[in-house]
């Protein structure tokens, strides 16, 4: 080879290199080989920029919603950086397309969230991937999702309660209220009145046997969400309190929570004083994830199409809630 050729190998090389190298910085790495699959979905992580590696991290799962990658999820969240600051692991499930045309999580399909089957099964493995091969604190594992990948969460935490600590629901469902794609329009517009009891049944058939704590509960709902409504968040409240032994009334009520005034949380608590419950009740917001792009530790995520700026940063107030800020 001349030396112009060898110059120009050099270069390309160095140029190959630097993109690879730019790529495990910068992007999510996938885990193509975690399990039997049977859902047939995807699998990605992000290992945080903290040098300490011998100690054990929280593990936060996060789903994505209809028509997005796990990078969107995380570029509009801002649990990447989070993660950064406060040393725990994120893992990225995200949809295919032959599962779904418009990549939603089947949340209404019994086959992909009965214990043990599809999708839901799928992202159980994906967990147990991350306890055998990385440092996971296996009591502080928790799990997020956006609209179907709420749903999706909303069944994870029903079907393998004692795998989360808690869960963060951010225009979802209840478990269960549709076993099939026809009936989930009318679920998602509001139009389903069932029990307290009927609710807390479908969770508890799923774990007969199951004596120990359920997962603590995050609700996030806009009352002008077009696609998603409200009444969703009061069946998620009645079927998890059931489930806890809680009143369905809340025992505190902040108002104007952090000071912003479209915000309302409300307070839900066991027979222990343990909160079982909390719900985020949002005015004006639609379909989207309050979020507070800054480069502050306490700001980020992405305004969009998912994503708007009212001074308030859901993700990190999740971290919060769920025990993760340094």
């Amino acid at each position: 080879m001349s030396i112009k050729g060898t110059l120009l190998f050099i270069f390309i090389y160095h140029i190959i290199v630097s993109n690879v190298l730019a790529q495990k910085s910068d992007e999510l790495l996938r885990i193509d080989s975690f399990g039997t699959n049977p859902g047939n979905i995807c699998m990605f992580l992000y290992q945080n920029k903290t040098v300490n590696d011998t100690l054990l991290k929280p593990l936060v799962v996060v789903l994505h919603g209809c028509s997005q990658t796990a990078k969107d999820v995380g570029e509009l969240t801002g649990w990447n950086k989070l993660s950064d600051i406060n040393d725990f692991m994120v893992m990225y499930p995200q949809q295919k397309f032959s599962n779904n045309p418009n990549s939603c999580f089947n949340w209404f399909r019994g086959s992909d969230v009965n214990k043990g089957k599809g999708e839901g099964e799928s992202v159980f493995q994906m967990i147990t991937y991350m306890i055998e091969h990385y440092p996971i604190d296996k009591n502080r594992i928790f799990i997020t999702g956006l609209s179907a990948g709420a749903a999706m969460s909303v069944a994870l935490m029903a079907t393998h309660p004692q795998t989360f600590s808690a869960g963060a629901i951010f225009a979802g469902g209840a478990y269960k209220i549709v076993t099939n794609q026809a009936a989930s329009f009318n679920a998602m517009i509001g139009n389903k009145d069932i029990t307290c009891y009927e609710l807390a049944k479908r969770v508890v058939m799923q774990n007969v046997d199951y004596k120990g704590k359920y997962p603590k509960m995050i609700i996030y709902q806009g009352l002008s969400d077009p696609i998603v409504n409200h009444r969703n968040a009061r069946l998620i409240i009645n079927q998890w309190t059931t489930v806890c032994g809680a009143d369905t009334f809340p025992d505190k009520t902040d108002t104007c929570f952090k000071n912003i005034s479209d915000i309302t949380r409300y307070s839900f608590l066991d027979k222990k004083s343990d909160t079982c419950v909390l719900y985020y009740e949002i005015k004006h917001l639609g379909h989207r994830l309050l979020i507070k792009p800054g480069e502050s530790n306490e700001e980020g995520g992405k305004t969009g199409l998912f994503g708007v700026d009212k001074g308030y940063h859901s993700t990190y107030q999740t971290a919060i809630d769920f025990g993760l800020i340094k």
